[in-house]
């Protein structure tokens, strides 16, 4: 059933490659309308967004949570995506795949992002500071407390140490 979606908005990005040279409009209809048959087998199953509605205050303003942790994986989740950490296999990986490994992680970095511009209300960043100008960043937050524990849970995890 997702191959036909999939199949349909890749049809309707051909015809709207076609009919640009001749009506912006028309593509621009056909481009609408191979968005709403990419996501329409998401719709019909009705999955939720990775991340929440920035918008909906019934959470508790927590830019950072841990959504799940047993001892041998972690999986924590930031503003910009999730991480899992897994004891076994000394990696950490997002869904994508692998990123890195533990031994790879020179420190785990919380950083304010607005310091350096004199800014009063700061704004926290979590990342993995793999050395160099490489780094992993799990989110950013206007919660220092929040940022704080998402960093312990990492330093504890990898056994790496956190930075300021």
């Amino acid at each position: 059933m997702d191959r036909v979606f999939y199949y349909l908005a890749g049809a309707a990005v051909i015809a709207a490659l076609i009919t640009s040279t001749f009506s912006l409009g028309i593509a621009a209809f056909a481009l609408a309308l191979a968005f709403m048959f990419f996501r329409a087998p998401r719709w019909i199953a009705n999955d939720a967004p990775l991340f929440p509605d920035p918008s909906d205050s019934s959470e508790d303003g927590s830019d950072f949570e841990v959504l799940s942790e047993s001892e041998d994986e972690l999986t924590i989740r930031g503003s910009f995506q999730a991480l899992t950490l897994n004891r076994k296999t000394k990696c950490v990986s997002n869904i994508k795949g692998v990123l890195c490994r533990f031994d790879q992680v020179r420190n785990i970095s919380l950083a304010d992002v607005y310091a350096q511009e004199g800014r009063t209300s700061g704004r926290y960043s979590v990342s993995l500071s793999l050395g160099g100008f490489s780094s992993i960043t799990l989110g950013e937050s206007n919660d220092q407390v929040g940022a704080s524990i998402a960093a312990a849970k990492l330093s504890t995890w990898t056994g790496k140490p956190v930075s300021a």
